[in-house]
């Protein structure tokens, strides 16, 4: 191969890659829905530069609005404020959604803007709240709320606190306010409640429309780095999720995965919300507060070393589905429960292990490295049966511990006339006492060994 043939086939293979890279961006869009809230409010008669803000206003929208027509998975609806009640006296609910929200209804919400006519004022945090009734209730879209106003609050509502507290709940993701004018600050009166956009000037006005829309519905391509002990990310094939912070509602669920590079793979996520990444090693680990920008790369570093725990069973011991207790040294919370026969991966560190054979074995301090495995074995057990005089009888069996006898299992009152336990191998004690003796001397005190993988007979005579 020529090096024009290599160049040719260079471009080919970026150009394959750059496609399938937007392909995957834009299929990663979810059904969105998107609420403008129109201010029609007296103030908007004022003049900008050329035009009155609401001439130039509708100017800008009616092409806007129809372009989103051509947006697959969007849906519009459309609230105007101030339209319906002149000032004076001062009307705080003149809201109200002119256009719900519906396939193909772009024509009617630019017809009803072409018809509205300024008139009252400005009720912005009460036509914020009402999204809660204008969203259909459906978990599959998004809900994203445009605010075009230029002017404050005129009633005496707070749309900061209404704008957390619809996030908070999870009706509606951060809103965009779009600031007509150079009247009023912008970000400092309304950076508390959305991502804020001002158009100081006319010229201004589609570009900055178009920006914040792109921004609305831009998935953001994301990384997330499971680092190992030596900082590489090597870690991999453990679920994530991401929370939603203000709500706490889970957003995604993922399997991490590694392409053939050794890459973490790319996922793309809503760029409109902070999260908290939890990733289900065990234990588990947590990133609080990631936040990221939409359209732009983010890697997320993630501390995971891990280790392996592999509990082993000499010689195959005869009890099915045994399990072992898995903690953190010197803590009473269970972290997992591992089924003995399975290797099982931990982060690295220090672990108390009780399995749950009669009596129980434990492990402690076992200790967990990077990418090595930590290997545990248990004797085979030996299997104990006791006969009995009579079905019915009260009574217990113990390992002896030299100076202390420790309970390893009870005796069913009503099992029948013999009863079998898998004992792990070392000195036991048996006492039982048959329902109709009352007579407490009577009482039956065996001693016996359990050896590993032979059986053992006790007479409770």
């Amino acid at each position: 191969m020529n090096r024009i043939q290599r160049y040719i086939s260079l471009l080919f293979l970026m150009f394959c890659l750059h496609f399938s890279f937007a392909q995957k961006t834009t299929d990663s869009i979810p059904p969105t829905r998107v609420l403008l809230i129109f201010d029609a409010s007296m103030s908007m008669t004022s003049r900008w530069e050329t035009e009155t803000r609401m001439v130039t206003a509708k100017n800008i929208l009616v092409p806007f609005i129809d372009s989103l027509s051509k947006i697959p998975n969007l849906e519009i609806a459309l609230r105007i404020f101030g339209n319906r009640s002149p000032v004076p006296p001062q009307d705080c609910n003149d809201t109200h959604l002119e256009v719900p929200f519906s396939k193909d209804n772009n024509q009617l919400i630019i017809t009803k803007i072409l018809e509205t006519e300024s008139l009252g004022t400005t009720p912005i945090a009460n036509s914020l709240s009402m999204a809660t009734t204008d969203f259909p209730r459906d978990s599959t879209y998004r809900n994203i709320v445009f605010i075009i106003t230029d002017g404050i609050e005129a009633c005496d509502g707070d749309p900061c606190e209404v704008s957390r507290e619809l996030q908070k709940r999870g009706v509606i993701l951060k809103p965009f306010i779009i600031g007509v004018g150079n009247g009023v600050d912008w970000e400092q009166e309304y950076n508390c409640a959305g991502n804020v956009y001002s158009a100081l000037h006319e010229y201004e006005f589609k570009s900055t429309l178009d920006y914040a829309m792109k921004k609305a519905l831009t998935s953001t391509p994301l990384q997330i780095y499971l680092l190992d002990e030596f900082g590489k990310p090597r870690e991999t094939n453990v679920p994530i999720t991401f929370y939603d912070n203000l709500s706490g509602f889970i957003k995604y669920n993922f399997v991490h995965s590694l392409i053939k590079s050794g890459e973490p793979d790319i996922i793309f996520v809503d760029p409109l919300v902070s999260y908290t990444i939890k990733v289900h090693t065990i234990p588990p680990v947590f990133s609080d507060s990631v936040n990221l920008e939409a359209g732009k790369h983010t890697i997320v570093k993630i501390d995971v070393p891990q280790g392996y725990i592999d509990i082993k069973k000499q010689n195959g011991v005869s009890i099915e589905n045994l399990q072992a207790i898995v903690r953190k040294s010197g803590k009473m919370n269970t972290l997992h429960i591992q089924k003995v026969g399975d290797m099982v991966k931990y982060l690295t560190g220090s672990y108390d292990i009780e399995i749950l054979t009669m009596p129980r074995t434990y492990f402690y301090d076992v200790q967990v490295k990077q990418s090595e495995t930590t290997k545990l074995t248990i004797p085979r057990a030996g299997k104990a049966t006791f006969i009995k005089p009579t079905n019915v009888g009260h009574g217990a069996v113990y390992i002896d511990r030299n100076t202390d006898l420790e309970l390893v299992a009870a005796f069913s009152e009503k099992y029948g006339t013999s009863e079998t336990f898998y004992l792990q191998p070392g000195k036991y004690v048996v006492v039982w006492r048959a329902d109709n003796i009352t007579d407490t001397e009577k009482s039956i005190s065996k001693r016996f060994e359990i050896v590993s993988g032979k059986s053992a007979y006790i007479q409770l005579k």
